[in-house]
């Protein structure tokens, strides 16, 4: 770790845990207090999630998970007003957001220092890929909570990134009423208005629903752009008995957002004779530059109980997405270092992905030895098609930009469907002796196949692909709610392309070992995790060295990351909520041709840290403050240049009053302008600049 990242951040980071850890272990006697279940004290339920479904696909005490887990529950997210789940995950452990700058086109995210956003995002289990320009962005207030399970997860999800995923788990019907409006205005004339409403149908409680709207008008970030969006989704549950439960579960959203716009590095990362460009200066056409997509969802999720012992769970979805893109974006920079050569590209696709999820889970008692086993298949296909377009655009001065200039029809060159399909089984079992000692063994088969036809070319390619992952943990389950663990894990994720000589790649491998505890204090609300691991990814792509003038790849290179998290949260009191990460990672390539070996990854940080505090006073007044570090990243795999680290400021101040609530809500308090990401091609975009939103909300 560089010692410039350790500021004072990270001696009050680790203070505040100090402090957090002063809890006397042994206040809690009573065999009643040993269960590790959601507390309720002084009748407030879930102030800290301390159960988690992702895991082992059942609910099940984090602290019996042998992997490091997180879980954002609604609280948290009401109390930060994230505006897309990247934000939304700048406190949690492990991860790195907004590597790429402003870019709502996507949820893009690093987890141990690794990209999972093209197969990291899950949605109530199941998962929603990121394909070509498809991305199911998620919005933020129709979720019950956020759920990153880091470390490989293959074991019970199939092809996913050696870093992690996460779930996002829909907003699901009540069995009490729920009535809730709020109207919000911000920075870039934000303006939103939502609903949630919900509750029982009939007097037994048979039958739940629950509504979730939202409307979205504002500008972006940058110049001549927009970001709306509106969202609808319905949730209906019968719950005609205690055993049997069926929640469907839908929704439909619009987006329209800004296009990823990068400007020079004169200008930007460089100071250039012309000055600093703008953070809002758009380089597109008025009226032209745009990203649209219509996302569709349908889908439920299954439980029965057909026994004391036994239970089935099936989940199934059928999501669809629509993407209308065209941005005029910078190709390079002339000797005067103000004008930018553009490109016209423009992109029509869509995606259907269908997935389900089933299962069987068997409890028995032998003994002293309490034992959960849990096998399924699950069956996903995803098909993404579309056609991309290219062609020239007139120069821009981009000091002194004049828009209106005649742009020309791209052109066609590309006219492709890919389609992926995978069938999975996996069984896993977790064994508890004398309910302390738990072992959890997991293990899973996978078939892949990739099909492409490429309608432009008039060719078509296939690929198949079978890999076995698996997961081994152990874990002691200390009376006092200390849960040290052990655990090995592995990942696959299928790689598209060939060799020279003509064979497949085979799937990218991920392996990982992990060490830490967990502790769950038995008498008050808090949850405190540690974790050391050694993280592997084998079979990456790298240059082939005997024929490196075409462009060959093979398979022979590798990425290593060892790291330290720490991740606190807690209820102090009554009137203070508390919560902070740590994320220390050592990476580095092990294994390549292209001249990296050795080198650090783009984009991955030496040190993360993250807190924030929150106090209730007065009569219905609460404040709370936030400050997280990034550290700096290289630009690039060859090292050649650097971002700075960054540490930025968040507040909120809050009123209750009867039915109402309001909410001031600042991330970036002090407007610090900085750089999001910078390419070796000599372009750079701004990070996100100070943003504000005041929030009313009544619920009646």
């Amino acid at each position: 770790m560089n010692k410039q990242d350790l500021t004072p951040l990270a001696r009050a980071v680790a203070g505040a845990m100090l402090l957090m850890g002063g809890y006397h272990l042994g206040a809690c006697a009573s065999e009643a207090e040993t269960t590790l279940s959601t507390i309720v004290v002084q009748g407030e339920a879930d102030v800290i999630a301390k159960r988690s479904s992702t895991g082992s696909k059942g609910d099940t005490p984090i602290v019996e998970v042998p992997q490091s887990i997180s879980v954002l529950n609604r609280e948290r997210l009401d109390a930060q007003k994230a505006p897309g789940i990247p934000q939304a995950l700048r406190y949690t452990a492990g991860m790195q957001t907004e590597s790429f700058g402003v870019d709502p086109r996507f949820d893009q995210y690093m987890i141990r220092g690794f990209e999972v956003g093209s197969n990291g995002i899950f949605r109530d289990g199941l998962n929603l890929p990121t394909r070509g320009f498809t991305g199911f962005t998620l919005e933020p207030y129709g979720l019950e909570s956020l759920e990153v399970l880091r470390g490989p997860s293959s074991v019970l999800y199939g092809q996913a990134e050696v870093g992690g995923m996460v779930n996002a788990v829909s907003k699901r019907p009540t069995a009490s009423r729920l009535r809730e409006v709020e109207v919000s205005y911000g920075s870039y004339d934000r303006k939103q208005v939502a609903a949630d409403v919900g509750g029982p149908l009939d007097e037994q409680g048979v039958w739940l629903y629950r509504v979730t709207m939202l409307a979205r008008e504002a500008k972006g970030a940058i110049d001549y752009t927009k970001d709306n969006r509106q969202y609808f989704a319905p949730a209906l549950t019968w719950h005609p008995d205690a055993d049997t439960t069926l929640t469907l579960l839908a929704y439909l959203q619009n987006d329209n957002v800004p296009p990823n716009f990068y400007l020079p590095s004169i200008g930007t990362q460089k100071t250039g004779p012309f000055g600093q460009i703008p953070a809002n200066r758009f380089v597109g056409e008025p009226g032209l530059d745009h990203f649209k997509t219509e996302q569709r969802s349908v889908g439920y999720v299954f439980e029965k109980r057909l026994s004391p012992a036994w239970k089935v769970r099936q989940n199934l979805r059928y999501a669809t997405e629509k993407v209308d893109y065209h941005s005029l974006y910078m190709t390079g920079l002339h000797d005067d270092e103000r004008t930018i050569d553009r490109a016209n590209f423009s992109a029509q696709q869509k995606a259907r992905v269908f997935a389900a999820d089933q299962n069987v889970e068997w409890s028995s008692r032998f003994g002293a030895i309490d034992n959960t086993f849990v096998a399924g298949i699950d069956y996903s296909r995803a098909v993404q098609e579309g056609q991309n377009y290219l062609g020239e655009a007139p120069t821009l001065d981009v000091i002194s930009p004049v828009y209106g200039q005649a742009v020309g029809v791209p052109d066609k060159y590309e006219d492709k469907r890919s389609t992926l399909s995978q069938t999975g089984v996996y069984a896993q079992n977790q064994m508890k002796f004398d309910g302390q000692y738990l072992l959890t063994a997991g293990l899973r088969r996978d078939r892949s196949r990739i099909d492409n036809d490429d309608y432009f070319n008039a060719a078509q390619n296939s690929q198949k692909d079978n890999a076995t992952t698996g997961r081994l943990g152990l874990t002691w389950l200390a009376p006092n709610g200390v849960s040290p663990y052990l655990s090995y894990a592995t990942s696959f994720r299928p790689v598209m392309g060939q060799t020279f000589d003509g064979h497949n790649f085979e799937p990218e491998k991920g392996k990982q070992v992990e060490l830490g505890v967990k502790w769950a204090p038995l008498d008050r609300p808090a949850l405190f995790t540690a974790a050391v691991f050694d993280l592997r990814k084998s079979n990456v792509l790298t240059a082939d060295p005997d024929h490196v003038g075409i462009g060959a790849q093979i398979q022979r290179g590798e990425v290593r990351v060892r790291g330290l998290e720490l991740e606190a949260e807690a209820k102090l009191d009554n009137n203070w909520k508390v919560n902070g990460s740590l994320t220390g990672l050592d990476a580095k390539i092990t294994r390549n041709n292209d001249g990296n070996e050795g080198k650090r990854p783009s984009l991955v940080p030496r040190v993360n840290l993250a807190a924030w505090a929150e106090r209730t006073f007065g009569q219905g007044w609460r404040a709370g403050a936030g400050v997280r570090r990034t550290g700096a990243t290289f630009g690039d795999d060859a090292n050649t240049f650097e971002h700075a680290g960054v540490t930025l400021a968040d507040a909120m101040l809050g009123y209750r009053y009867r039915q109402w609530d309001f909410a001031l809500n600042v991330s970036n308090l002090t407007d610090k302008t900085y750089l999001g990401n910078c390419s070796t091609d000599g372009s750079c975009n701004y990070a996100a600049r100070r943003q504000a939103q005041l929030t009313a909300r009544y619920v009646w």
